[in-house]
């Protein structure tokens, strides 16, 4: 766990100390420092130490720095980013619970939640039900160390999620982590401008293998092309094969949200909280990494069926005579893709509102293209898009819509799409499809 006083961290980080609080925590924002917090000043594009005072006023108790203060008790280092790092690093050394990581192009977020669940069924079994796990976005080199800091020697599990734009990224993270358990979920056509291509996409996510224990287990998206090459990768680590037809664990998805898994002479039917084919195979490699760890049929089962999925990835609203889908969390090519296979087993007219892909780098204005054509081919009657996503309606052809600014699909939506049966609403984050989400919601009492 954090080392509890400045001198402990002092000799993680090799810095010099003023003062000795103790410490239960970390914090980079002024603004959600509480006591018992070690403000970190980090230098980007704002320089931290600016901020330190206001650090003080939330109620931080110390400060980890690079320039000398008074403000507050501290630790004065020659790099705040590179001690934040140390510090969590000697966190997992002191750890003896299970630690899972898991990455992939699209998906982690709710493996992630799937997994936590069923984690936490587990963790009931000897008598704690809390577990630490990835908040939010917080899965990147700065979200790794804040989570890492709530870690405590009762938690049972420690669940990361691991995240990337460029070959590195994962290598750096899963060395921090080192898990026993890991998974690889995929590698797709997402933050293109950071990996380079698709074989960096999948040299990059393929660094979490290396970083698991030797003696540890690997999960595999046995549907991946990278599949052989990641089975290599693996060595002699222990690796479980999750596929929808072969693998060690096979899944089907046999209602809107039923699916069934078989593991060996084990069969598992589960009804899930959320929609969509991709979702299923996110439940069965969460299942995987738990099997992998002990769990019985009973917990992934009731973990899965109680996971809390974070709104925006394929959440049904019941609109006044339309089902409302948001999907609007973020998106990948190959995530657009799965939702309009969802999209298309649905009766009736169906609705696709899509803002832009961002992270394509060159390649945007023909995925985008491509992506408008696929649902033209799926026979999705009406395409809506705004902002960035103009080659998507390029792509469906001369029926769709275009419109420059949210309200104005909006309106599109309340009137001529009001007598549709499905509208499924997607788009990358900075698209910021919610607020279409929000507005309908608002105006057709969604709930």
């Amino acid at each position: 766990m954090l080392p509890s006083s400045l001198n402990e961290m002092a000799s993680v980080v090799g810095g010099t100390v003023s003062g000795n609080p103790v410490i239960s925590g970390l914090a980079i924002d002024s603004r959600k420092a509480v006591k018992g917090d070690l403000f970190v000043a980090l230098t980007a594009e704002r320089d931290g130490h600016d901020y330190i005072a206001s650090a003080a006023e939330s109620g931080a108790s110390a400060a980890l720095v690079s320039k000398p203060t008074t403000i507050l008790p501290s630790i004065c280092v020659t790099d705040t980013l590179d001690a934040m790092t140390a510090l969590a690093r000697g966190m997992r050394d002191s750890y003896s619970g299970k630690v899972f990581a898991l990455t992939g192009s699209q998906g982690k977020t709710s493996t992630r939640g799937f997994l936590a669940s069923i984690l936490t069924q587990m963790a009931r079994r000897s008598g704690s039900e809390r577990i630490l796990v990835t908040e939010g976005n917080l899965n990147n080199h700065l979200g790794v160390p804040l989570t890492m800091a709530r870690l405590r020697p009762h938690h049972p599990y420690a669940l990361f999620e691991l995240g990337a734009s460029a070959v590195g990224e994962i290598d750096h993270l899963a060395s921090i982590v080192r898990p026993q358990i890991s998974a690889l979920l995929n590698a797709r056509a997402a933050h293109l401008e950071g990996f380079g291509s698709i074989a960096g996409v999948i040299q990059g996510k393929g660094e979490i293998i290396d970083q698991t224990a030797i003696d540890g287990t690997v999960i595999l998206n046995r549907d991946e092309s990278a599949f052989d090459e990641w089975v290599k990768r693996a060595g002699s680590r222990h690796v479980i094969s999750v596929g929808r037809h072969a693998g060690d664990l096979t899944w089907s998805q046999t209602s809107e949200q039923g699916l069934e898994m078989h593991y060996g002479d084990r069969e598992l039917s589960v009804s899930l909280p959320t929609l969509g084919q991709h979702f299923m195979e996110n439940a069965a490699l969460a299942s995987a990494m738990a099997i992998a760890a002990g769990a019985t049929d009973h917990e992934i089962i009731k973990g899965l069926e109680a996971a809390s999925i974070e709104p925006g990835r394929m959440t049904p609203i019941q609109l006044e005579n339309t089902l409302l889908v948001d999907d609007t969390y973020n998106a990948s090519p190959q995530a657009v893709r799965a939702a309009i296979d969802w999209l298309a087993t649905r009766q009736g007219v169906r609705v696709l509102a899509m803002g832009g892909l961002s992270e394509l780098g060159e390649a945007a204005e023909a995925e985008m293209q491509a992506l408008g054509s696929y649902a033209k081919s799926k026979g999705i009657e009406r395409l809506v898009a705004t902002g960035t996503a103009l080659p998507i309606a390029e792509g469906y052809g001369a029926d769709a819509q275009y419109f420059p600014t949210h309200d104005e699909v909006c309106n599109f939506l309340n009137t001529s799409a009001r007598e549709a049966e499905v509208i499924l609403v997607k788009g990358s984050r900075s698209a910021q499809m919610d607020r279409v989400i929000n507005t309908l919601k608002l105006q057709q009492g969604g709930q």
